[in-house]
């Protein structure tokens, strides 16, 4: 019995979490629509600056671990990686439409794959149906990207995952509270 309410506040606990991500992930797509135009050059520049760090920390690494295989390997990636994220950085134009393009093709994929998860998996249990409306969504914002590319890419990268990440919390809400409501049974 004891067990039982220790699996239950544990149950509990990472639903309280997985609810509070799911909010900000409504409120971080929320004003993703309502303000695209930024929500694009923000996530542009974020790469450019995640893209810059990785290849800055590879180069480090690659020093740190000089007697181990692949040195040069490490190295010239690492450069590669700083390279890329310089350029991002100081061609948020450029790299916007080739950013375009990349997040048309994963919500293709990302689209596909959450409705096979939802019919298979049942994720979700009795709001499975909103997973799936989830990856229909996005499946169709991806045909969408690609089909509009590259005219209004400023706004159709923010636009866009401004809704998947909203559709992406309103559906991670819901199997969350399934959950709760499960153990609460």
């Amino acid at each position: 019995m004891i067990t039982d309410f220790q699996s239950e506040v544990a149950i509990k606990k990472s639903t309280g979490w997985v609810i509070a991500l799911s909010i900000s992930l409504i409120i971080l797509g929320g004003l993703a629509i309502i303000m695209p135009g930024i929500a694009s050059a923000f996530f542009t520049v974020a790469i450019g600056w995640i893209t810059l760090i990785s290849g800055v920390v590879m180069i480090v690494q690659s020093f740190q671990s000089k007697p181990v295989r692949g040195f040069w390997l490490n190295l010239i990636v690492g450069i590669f990686y700083v390279v890329a994220g310089t350029y991002i950085l100081f061609n948020v134009g450029a790299a916007l439409l080739a950013l375009t393009l990349a997040f048309g093709i994963l919500f293709i994929v990302e689209g596909i794959f959450t409705i096979i998860m939802a019919f298979t998996n049942r994720a979700g249990h009795r709001m499975f149906w909103l997973v799936a409306f989830n990856g229909i969504i996005t499946l169709i914002l991806g045909i969408m990207v690609l089909n509009r590319f590259p005219f209004s890419a400023i706004w159709l990268i923010g636009l866009y995952v401004g809704i998947s990440i909203l559709m992406s919390g309103v559906s991670l809400l819901a199997a969350a509270l399934a959950a709760r409501r499960t153990i609460a049974a």
